[in-house]
């Protein structure tokens, strides 16, 4: 086991200077200090992590903020950071809280923000003045930020123009919206739809389009018994398997005669079929359904969801990457691109006349 004694010896000074310069307790010469840090990472030395960290003033230490780790979606992004974050000596960790108020007590060397509601809460309440570096996961949504704020985006706007292109190549023309939207959100996937499907449905949009959550279905029962997005300024995590569920009994409620569905994600889609199910609907015979993020757990519903695939784990990766980048130094995009694409399963059935 290597000591402080053999540091010493390795770089010619007393026992007492090591102690100093590793636990960051007194005075030592820059070259010396820099000089016994390094020998003692050559001879593997594992010292205090915390006054190594003062030390260094480096934590090797990335914090990822997101509001809800049981969203597969999520795991698979964390997975993704973790993988890359390793291959530079970093490890990431979870905060799953999002009280954005005692950020500043955590120790960390950067921050990866889950979507662009966190980055915009973030970046609202602490990121203006607070200079951490800090990276987005971003969908198509536009927000405001006070500041430059580097972003790793799947364009869904064009993801969904891919999924109703799909269907339609399919034969189907009445494509319903699953979404946990109000009209008002600036969600790129809403908004694609409705720009696509304006055409189609020409005054009767809204007909086909099933929005989830508290200022749409103007308090009803059912959704007050779903937890609210927000408490007390606090973004919490969001139920969207279970607004799936509800969307589906919405869906048979108003006797809509869509032939396909698309839906937020794949957990409120895999809610909607579950559902529906239990309502009577044969899916794809009665209704197809697609979901977006291409998470594994899809593969385990009762039939495979077909889904648009953005791969949370390469998303993962490059917010990872390009968080680095900042914190040392490098070069770096302020906008990089993941790609999507259909990933077929078990739930799209053609309706096409030959």
């Amino acid at each position: 086991m290597v000591t402080r004694k053999d540091i010493a010896k390795r770089a010619g000074v007393s026992v007492s200077v090591v102690s100093r310069a590793l636990n960051n307790s007194g005075y030592v010469e820059a070259e010396k200090r820099e000089r016994i840090l390094r020998i003692a990472e050559e001879l593997d030395y594992h010292p205090n992590p915390v006054a190594m960290s003062l030390m260094r003033q480096r934590t090797k230490q990335l914090l990822f903020y997101c509001r809800n780790m049981d969203n597969s979606f999520n795991t698979e992004l964390y997975l993704g950071m973790k993988e890359q974050a390793e291959k530079q000596g970093y490890m990431v960790a979870v905060n799953g809280s999002l009280d954005f108020r005692y950020v500043r007590g955590i120790m960390a060397d950067g921050i990866i923000l889950a979507d662009e509601a966190i980055a915009e809460s973030y970046m609202r309440m602490v990121g203006k003045n607070y200079y951490l570096p800090a990276v987005a996961a971003t969908y198509g949504r536009r927000m405001s930020y006070p500041r430059s704020l580097p972003v790793v985006e799947s364009d869904l706007w064009s993801g969904m123009v891919k999924m109703l292109d799909y269907l339609r190549g399919k034969g189907h023309r009445k494509i319903a919206l699953i979404s946990p939207n109000d009209a008002d959100d600036a969600s790129a996937r809403d908004l694609a739809w409705r720009s696509y499907m304006a055409q189609e449905f020409e005054g009767n949009l809204d007909d086909y389009c099933f929005e989830i959550n508290r200022k749409s279905m103007h308090m009803d029962p059912r959704i007050m018994e779903i937890p609210e997005e927000r408490m007390d300024g606090i973004l919490l995590p969001e139920k969207f398997f279970e607004k799936g569920t509800l969307a589906a009994e919405v869906f048979r409620e108003r006797g809509c005669d869509a032939t396909a569905a698309v839906c937020f994600n794949d957990e409120m889609a895999m809610g909607f079929c579950k559902r529906l199910r239990q309502l009577g609907y044969r899916i794809p015979d009665d209704l197809s359904v697609m979901g977006i993020d291409g998470i594994e757990a899809r593969k385990y519903a009762d039939q495979t969801l077909t889904t648009l695939a953005i791969n949370p784990y390469l998303q993962g990766q490059k917010c990872a990457a390009v968080l680095l980048d900042v914190i040392n130094g490098k070069k770096f995009k302020y906008a990089t691109y993941i790609p999507t694409q259909i990933v077929e399963g078990e739930t799209v059935r053609s309706i096409r006349r030959y």
